[in-house]
């Protein structure tokens, strides 16, 4: 999901109480209270909440600090691959939901996506550090012309 306020932030969308509701039915299953089905197929999916909610969790981390990694003068030229990136996370935003059964192949897409442009930013950064602005530097100090003192 995004953020509507300020600059475009995604969270995963998983209510907590979830969590809450698993841990109790847990307490009341050990004590031998009758819990309600649905609070039961809630608990048989716990692993996979769990898992799927860490997945997404650990990608939108991923997601932010590749993108933090962009210098502000090559923002243009990944624009294209940035809307690919967005086009690879819209599924998580739109269409799948909890009890999907494609939600693996959308976090290995979505991984894949991310190591891709992740590259793509080191290579870019790492040829306007060592050829351009290096180069830059270096013919910056180089003299032109050499101009009498005493004159």
């Amino acid at each position: 999901m995004r953020h509507e306020e300020g600059p475009i932030k995604l969270y995963v969308n998983f209510d907590s109480e979830i969590f809450t509701l698993i841990r109790e039915a847990k307490c009341l299953s050990r004590i031998g209270i009758d819990i309600p089905e649905s609070a039961k197929i809630v608990l048989l999916q716990e692993e996979k909440f769990k898992h799927y909610y860490n997945e997404l969790h650990f990608v939108l981390r991923e997601h932010d600090r590749i993108i933090n990694k962009i210098r502000p003068n090559t923002k243009s030229l990944l624009v294209p691959h940035l809307e690919d990136m967005e086009y690879k996370l819209r599924p998580g935003m739109c269409t799948l939901t909890w009890t999907s059964m494609n939600i693996d192949g959308y976090l290995n897409h979505v991984h894949q996506g991310l190591a891709k442009l992740e590259q793509l930013i080191i290579n870019i950064n790492d040829i306007m550090e060592n050829r351009i602005e290096n180069n830059l530097k270096a013919l910056s100090k180089t003299v032109l012309v050499n101009l009498p003192q005493d004159a």
